[in-house]
């Protein structure tokens, strides 16, 4: 398996005549205070079948780590493969949501999926502290 397309943003879905729709592509996070919660993210991964993989079933792992390769999260589930029809590469989306996920302070965090245990990629999602704008004493 390649990965195709990997993003977080704030909604995705895919239709019934399998297309895939994304809102809100993103990969900073501001929070004035921490640890700092997101309420809501979809991870967006677009997953292409390799030759000799086709019509099999595969574990993907997707795991949140902080800077220094901690774990935060982790998820795990089996991909049905299709098979390919018409010549084309079988392509597999996948697309989970999470809620409530908690950043402990600013720093430098990455999405990593594997399969079968293998890593395939990654995505860094940066976390940045603001400060609030000044409250006008006017």
């Amino acid at each position: 398996m390649k990965i195709d397309l990997f993003l977080a943003a704030d909604y995705a879905n895919i239709t019934g005549d399998g297309k895939l729709n994304v809102m809100g592509i993103f990969r900073e996070i501001n929070a004035q205070n921490f640890p700092a919660r997101h309420s809501s993210m979809h991870l967006v991964i677009r997953l292409c079948a390799e030759l000799g993989e086709y019509g099999l079933t595969r574990e993907l792992n997707v795991k949140l780590l902080d800077a220094d390769g901690s774990e935060l999260m982790g998820l795990s589930g089996q991909i049905n493969i299709p098979k390919a029809e018409g010549g084309r590469i079988p392509q597999t989306n996948v697309i989970l949501e999470l809620k409530d996920i908690i950043f402990p302070k600013p720093d430098t965090y990455q999405f990593v999926v594997l399969i079968d245990k293998v890593h395939k990629g990654e995505l860094p999602i940066y976390v940045n502290q603001i400060v609030p704008p000044a409250q006008y004493q006017g």
